[in-house]
């Protein structure tokens, strides 16, 4: 889609094809480089982070069989199934490795060797670079996000997901926001299905605040807990190793908590954090001895 009409009845969306299609609203849900976005807000390009991110997948049968332990295996690799890939010709594990290098234009699924992913980590002990040799097929992309805005709603056109929210992937938000989107807009359009207007009104007010603390907290993890060092670094480890399970589980109890769709679809505030986790089927790990 590249652009968009409307009218007090109707909305008409322009495709590449030359093609119209009509109907009485559009949902922007066309990702980071949205071009209903433009419409919608004209503000300009995404937001480089400056993070980059290397990902490969690895078909390697022997290799996926083998425990994590044996692999020498560490915090932040994804396992993924054979038989969930299968329907694409893929199997096995998809390792990703992340850094902050000052990256200043986007850049998406890029090939790169494996000698340029093992420069940007040859800070890291052996034992995670032989994870990161594991990987095959690597490919780069230089991480992009959105500014908050209000701007969500233009008659009868509405943004949502990464058109509307996009977020750095370092707090894993990025789908479940857009989740979570899709279910406020439908029990807003369910509850006043008759009256558009209020109803795209309601479901911009309804997500905003929440979306906006998403982006804003993705980008303080990636400055403050993923990539500081020095003096940075140890405040971020006396911070983090002072707080109990009980205290992290209170402080992800607004993301984990509820639905998203009003302070009501939570649980209480006198409600155990460990329970508010348990609602979504997060089991919490009780802190040890």
């Amino acid at each position: 889609m590249i652009s968009y009409d409307q009218d007090g009845a109707s909305v008409t969306a322009r495709l590449a094809s030359g093609e119209k299609v009509t109907g009485s609203l559009l949902i922007g849900a066309d990702g980071l480089w949205s071009n209903i976005r433009k419409q919608v807000t004209a503000d300009g390009p995404p937001r480089v982070s400056g993070h980059t991110t290397y990902r490969s997948v690895n078909s390697d049968r022997a290799d996926a069989g083998r425990s994590a332990l044996e692999r020498g295996d560490a915090v932040g690799r994804t396992e993924m199934p054979h038989r969930a890939l299968s329907a694409v010709g893929l199997e096995g594990v998809q390792p990703r490795r992340h850094l902050y290098n000052d990256a200043g234009e986007p850049v998406a699924g890029q090939p790169v060797s494996e000698q340029e992913v093992m420069k940007g980590f040859a800070h890291l002990h052996e034992r995670a670079r032989n994870i990161i040799r594991h990987g095959k097929n690597w490919k780069l992309w230089v991480l992009c996000d959105r500014d908050p805005t209000e701007r969500w709603i233009d008659g009868r056109v509405a943004l949502l997901g990464d058109a509307a929210t996009r977020c750095c992937n370092i707090f894993a938000q990025g789908a479940c926001q857009a989740m979570e989107d899709a279910v406020c807009l439908s029990h807003m359009l369910g509850s006043h299905p008759d009256e558009f207007a209020t109803a795209l009104e309601k479901y911009r007010r309804q997500r905003f605040p929440r979306t906006a603390r998403v982006q804003l907290l993705s980008r303080a993890i990636g400055e403050h807990i993923y990539h500081p060092s020095g003096e940075h670094a140890r405040l971020r480890n006396a911070i983090m190793s002072a707080k109990s399970s009980e205290d992290w589980y209170r402080d992800l109890a607004w993301l984990y908590g509820g639905t998203g769709l009003g302070v009501n679809s939570s649980c209480p505030a006198l409600c155990p954090p460990s329970l508010k986790l348990r609602r979504t089927g997060i089991e919490p790990v009780e802190a040890s001895a």
